[in-house]
Parts: structure tokens; C-alpha cells; sequence
């Protein structure tokens, strides 16, 4: 009588009839077995050649911001130290400098978070300039992407400040009622109340102000806006 087969057995002999079939049909199929690699390698090589352009980018990119910064936050006048290597006479400009390396990062890397980085400080510039209209079409356009994304929220930040100034502040409700809900994702949801808070304490709206404060010390325990919203409410009482 014959030994019995163990799983493992059986397993192995799958596997060797499997290899040998393997070989056999490259041996009499070895055209399409070599145009097959062949395809297999090319797609290989133009992968790795994407990533490798593409990781090169944001190193360039973020070389690029991070000079740019240095420009936008270098001192001026004869607040600089004579030891400055990056200084200028005048805040025009330093903010004229800033601008132009700004620019840069964003025709040259554009579709990079580097690229949105620099719109949102040409936002800011714009605003140091007095310019709030250019400033509100900036920002406007990076807020335009409805998502939980560290820039956008900056942005959306940066325009809820310069339109609650403008007086917008009730034309902002709705859209801060959406983030508060949950609906919006630019904001998180305790800062776009306390946000909603202080637009209605701008307005002398005390009570619907201070009805969503104590919304925020109440729902929200860990929320980091939390003392400030403490703060505002004892203040008002």
C-alpha cells in the first residue's frame, strides 16, 4: 500500500508541477515570455523614474519656500543687525523681494502643496500692501478646495479675519454653521466654533456669542480653544 500524502506533501508537489509548467510553456512560448519582462521592465523604469522627478521636485520645492520665507521674515532697516545676511533698507522692499520669490515657487512648482504655500503669503502680502481685494482673491481661490488640509484651513483663517473686518461677518454664518456640523471639512469643528463665536461677538451679538462659547466649554473638554472661550464668557458676565 501506497504511503499516505501529507498536506505539506501535496503542497510541494502543487508548487513543483506548477514551476515545471512555468518553464515549459516560456521554453515553447519565449517570445511572448521575453515581450512580457520586457513590458514588466519598461513600466518599472518609468515608475521609478516618476517618483525620482517627483521626489526631486518637492526637494526643490521645499528649498525654494524655505528661501522665500527668509526673505518675507528678513530685517529691515536699522532693525537689522549689521551681521544679516539678508536685510533691507525699507519694508517695501523686502515685501517687493518676497513677493518675486514667491511668484517663483509657485509658476515653478506649481500642483505642490510648496506651490500653495507661496499663494497663501502672497494673500498676506498682499494684505501688508493694503491690497484686500488681491488678498481676498487669493485666498478665496486656495479656500475653494473643500478639504481638511493644514493650508486651506490657514487660508480660510486668514479670510474669515479680513471679511469679519470688512463687515461680512453674518454673509460667513451659513458657511461656518457647515463646518461646525461637519459638512465643511476647512475648518475642525471646535475652531470653526469658536470662529462663529467671535464673528457673533464682533457683530455685539453677546449672547448668541456667548450661547456658542459655552457650547465649546461644554462639547468640547480637550479643544485647545477652550480656555480662550472661558475666558470670553467670564469676561462678559
Amino acid at each position: 500500500m501506497g504511503r499516505r500524502l501529507t498536506r505539506k506533501q501535496i503542497k510541494q508537489d502543487e508548487f513543483i508541477t506548477f514551476v515545471d509548467r512555468g518553464v515549459h510553456w516560456m521554453g515553447s512560448n519565449w517570445r511572448q515570455a521575453a515581450y512580457g519582462l520586457g513590458g514588466l521592465l519598461v513600466v518599472a523604469a518609468v515608475y521609478w523614474g516618476i517618483t525620482a522627478y517627483l521626489g526631486s521636485r518637492v526637494d526643490a520645492a521645499t528649498q525654494a519656500i524655505a528661501g522665500a520665507l527668509d526673505v518675507y521674515d528678513a530685517p529691515v532697516g536699522t532693525a537689522a543687525p549689521a551681521d544679516a545676511k539678508l536685510k533691507f533698507a525699507t519694508d517695501g522692499e523686502r515685501l517687493t523681494a518676497a513677493a518675486k520669490a514667491f511668484e517663483d515657487v509657485r509658476s515653478r512648482y506649481s500642483l505642490t502643496p510648496q506651490a500653495r504655500v507661496a499663494s497663501l503669503y502672497l494673500a498676506r502680502i498682499a494684505v501688508d500692501r493694503g491690497d484686500q481685494g488681491e488678498a481676498l482673491r487669493i485666498l478665496s481661490e486656495i479656500t475653494s478646495k473643500h478639504a481638511a488640509d493644514p493650508i486651506v484651513r490657514l487660508a480660510m483663517l486668514d479670510l474669515l479675519r479680513i471679511r469679519i473686518a470688512r463687515g461680512d461677518g453674518p454673509q460667513l454664518a451659513k458657511e461656518l454653521e457647515d463646518m461646525v456640523s461637519g459638512r465643511d471639512p476647512r475648518l475642525p469643528r471646535d475652531l470653526a466654533l469658536f470662529e462663529l463665536a467671535k464673528m457673533w461677538d464682533h457683530e455685539r451679538k453677546t449672547d448668541e456669542a456667548n450661547r456658542l462659547y459655552r457650547k465649546l466649554v461644554e462639547d468640547y473638554p480637550e479643544s485647545s480653544y477652550r480656555s480662550e472661550a472661558q475666558q470670553r464668557l467670564a469676561a462678559s458676565s
